[in-house]
């Protein structure tokens, strides 16, 4: 058997995704006492109630989703997945053991004996095939793609053969095989829509959609002593509150209503700054935000790399930052973060897309376009809907007709992949690798029609697969990517937002720590 070059190399990027984390990033200080849980309801070490706002949540509880949000904390209190990515590595969770062959492609993988859900069934290594074949099938996650094959060896162990030795890969299909019973799903008349069966830490009490998530902390979780920080579950009843308008974020935490707020709107922070009532976590986020155009043939960007590079220079994204996100935000040099492995440091040096009016009338006159009406597609909550505005005002100046398309995060995840439904779409994206981001939306056989825009450019393609195995992650080779997807404008990295959490003091969190998302877990927080 041999070691992954993954674990090695993910050691120094985890490590940094950790310090400069999206979405509620980093520990806090001890206070006492809130409306939503009240410090007083802290019994040896253990929060009664806790009340935790979020912007958004899964539209449905089933275990099959896209990516969008799969790291969040609230997924990983209601089911437990294969390996966790936490404090620089993938850390086995559900997994016993996994090993893999000489020829760095296939892997055999142990579960832990004893793995029961709250239906009482037994998990086998028979439901983690079911799993994975079910997730290729369904071909919602690009990860699974790349899985060549998966077969049971015995009760607790399966094989897992990759279709190449891609760096960080399988890592991703543990962290993305979630613990379920195939009994309990197809007995499940929704797909655990609302209610889940599984093996978490906590039992579902309510779900509703687009409003909310309450759990309870299971007496019998199989890993209640496990000393890994991010499996420490020291909250007894939790409520995930969704609350996307930022002046409501504000009320909610002015008046106790939660007791943090896992990533708050940008411009409420100095309401909140160097106040004694309130602890303050800022860090860069893990995601970054990007543009996209559509490769649909239907749209007149796809195939109009003028009218791409016309659009892009039309922006100033620093004055993008200034105004719609309060400076709070640092400008991006690819659709890639800095703080993914393989990020070529060189790159902040370069010029991207500069704002330049000038430049971007010579583009628009060399395009194609004749005055058509592009559309903007986004999810509607957070800063997104300011940052949209800016854009489009930014695209009207330049003499290019856009319009605002911003939907609920239900018809946003629905229609994320379809490159039919928009011209450009603004979307957060990251991964633990850049090759992995960069796979996830350019690879031309990740989705049914396409790429995830419905663009099929083979040169690009084969590029990325060029860069994804252990022996073509080189600078090199990343940064041939680079370019291609500068030169051809395919998509505009437009920045890195601060991520801002908030918290009560008297919610006496002491502090709490970051998973893969970046969010602080306030969950698993040291309540003093």
């Amino acid at each position: 058997m041999k070691n992954s070059l993954f674990k090695r190399v993910l050691s120094l990027a985890l490590a940094a995704v950790t310090a400069l984390s999206l979405a509620a990033c980093g520990g806090g200080k001890s206070g006492s006492g809130s409306q939503a849980g009240g410090g007083q309801d802290v019994v040896d070490g253990v929060k009664q109630n806790l009340t935790i706002g979020v912007t958004s949540l899964w539209s449905t509880l089933s275990p099959f989703q896209g990516n969008n949000a799969q790291y969040a904390n609230f997924v990983r209190a209601i089911y437990d997945r294969m390996g966790v990515f936490y404090n620089g590595e993938c850390i086995k969770q559900a997994a016993e053991s996994w090993e893999v062959a000489e020829d760095g492609v296939t892997w055999t993988v142990k579960i832990k004996d004893g793995l029961i859900d709250t239906a009482d069934n037994k998990i086998t290594a028979d439901d983690m095939v079911w799993y994975i074949e079910e997730s290729i099938d369904r071909a919602l996650k690009p990860q699974f793609n790349k899985v060549a094959s998966v077969l049971k060896v015995d009760d607790l162990t399966f094989q897992v053969v990759m279709k190449s030795d891609v760096v960080g890969s399988f890592e991703l299909v543990m962290a993305s095989t979630y613990v379920v019973s195939r009994a309990a799903f197809e007995a499940s008349d929704d797909e655990f829509a609302d209610s889940v069966v599984s093996t978490s830490p906590y039992e579902v009490v309510e779900f509703v959609s687009g409003s909310h998530l309450t759990l309870k902390k299971r007496d019998d979780y199989w890993n209640a002593d496990s000393q890994e920080a991010i499996f420490q579950n020291n909250a007894e009843n939790v409520t995930f509150q969704v609350i996307s308008e930022p002046s409501q974020q504000q009320v909610a935490l002015e008046t106790g209503t939660v007791d943090a707020f896992e990533s708050v709107t940008a411009s409420l922070i100095p309401n909140f700054e160097g106040r004694d009532d309130y602890g303050l976590i800022t860090n860069l986020a893990n995601n970054g935000v990007q543009m996209y155009f559509s490769g649909d043939a239907g749209s007149p960007v796809a195939n109009d790399v003028n009218l791409r590079k016309a659009i892009a220079h039309a922006i100033d994204i620093n004055g993008l930052i200034t105004t719609a996100l309060e400076g709070r935000a640092d400008a991006l040099h690819d659709p890639a973060g800095p703080n993914l492995m393989g990020y070529v440091s060189a790159w902040d040096e370069e010029e991207y897309f500069p704002y330049d009016t000038e430049l971007s009338a010579e583009y628009l006159a060399q395009s194609d376009y004749n005055g058509e009406t592009l559309y903007l597609m986004s999810a509607s909550f957070g800063s997104y809907s300011r940052v949209c505005q800016a854009l489009q005002g930014y695209l009207l100046a330049a003499g290019i007709n856009c319009e605002l398309k911003l939907v609920d995060n239900a018809m946003f995840t629905s229609t994320l992949f379809d490159g039919s439904q928009y011209d450009m779409i603004l979307v957060s994206a990251g991964g633990m690798t850049i090759t992995n981001l960069w796979s996830n939306r350019f690879d031309m056989n990740a989705y049914a029609n396409g790429d995830a825009t419905g663009r099929r450019d083979e040169v690009l393609t084969n590029m990325i697969y060029n860069t994804w195995t252990q022996a073509g992650f080189t600078d090199e080779n990343i940064t041939s990517v680079h370019n291609y997807l500068k030169e051809n404008c395919i998509a505009y990295g437009l920045y890195i937002p601060w991520c801002d959490s908030v918290y009560r003091t008297e919610s006496r969190i002491s502090e709490a720590p970051v998973g893969a998302s970046g969010a602080a877990d306030f969950v698993a927080a040291d309540f003093q």
